[in-house]
């Protein structure tokens, strides 16, 4: 529940008076489809092992490649780097960026990264870790994931584990580049039989508010 606890925060700031522009701005799909790729990847695999119920979804937003800046508009590998940096250098990040820095900043975490320039120019190489939440367990062309749930330092089963994927994907034929947050939740210390998710439904529904003002915020920034 660690996670979840922490953005509710969060999640309640971006509510407010953002919701129905963000509502409008952005879409959103839960739960996410059986054979979603996700699904197929060696971090899921090997965090998720025995297959518990998960909280899921996918947030996108369409952009334009029009209004998207010149140097980024045929290099998805460029653009998944900058929306992440977006993402989590963003206005959505920044109150439990805070937060974490305040809690979690010291010897032990000396090699991490936890101020907003750090974030804004980062490449995500694997093994970056940030806030002491956060850690790059695998990348592709074109996407970005991270694993949430706990401090990297403890790379262990979780009671809350989680994977996010974060991805820009260019559409040619139509001139337009579809940025977006992939997010799974589950537990990861034991096996869960009675079906029951990793969080409550209120805690669910915050998470996809927050979800949305972090592709808003990660999107700005390819407009810039």
């Amino acid at each position: 529940m660690g996670a979840i606890r922490k953005t509710l925060g969060t999640a309640l700031a971006v509510v407010g008076g953002g919701a129905a522009y963000l509502t409008a701005t952005t879409n959103l799909k839960t739960p996410l489809p059986a054979d979603d790729e996700l699904r197929t990847t060696k971090s899921f695999k090997r965090f998720n092992r025995y297959r518990n119920p998960e909280l899921q979804d996918y947030c996108w937003k369409t952009l334009p490649l029009s209004q998207v800046r010149p140097e980024l508009r045929d290099d998805e590998e460029a653009l998944a780097i900058e929306f992440c940096r977006g993402a989590w250098a963003g206005y959505a990040y920044t109150p439990q960026r805070i937060l974490m820095k305040l809690a979690n900043k010291g010897p032990k975490t000396e090699n991490q990264l936890f101020d907003r320039d750090q974030l804004a120019s980062s490449k995500y190489e694997l093994g970056t870790r940030f806030s002491d939440h956060f850690e790059v367990v695998e990348r592709t062309k074109n996407s970005i994931m991270v694993r949430a749930g706990g401090s990297p330092l403890e790379p262990g089963p979780r009671e809350l584990d989680g994977l996010i994927v974060i991805s820009a994907k260019v559409n040619k034929e139509i001139g337009t580049v579809e940025v977006g947050l992939k997010t799974t939740f589950f537990n990861s210390d034991e096996p869960i039989r009675d079906e029951r998710k990793p969080a409550p439904f209120v805690a669910e529904l915050l998470h996809r508010f927050y979800a949305r003002a972090m592709v808003d915020s990660g999107a700005r920034r390819l407009t810039r």
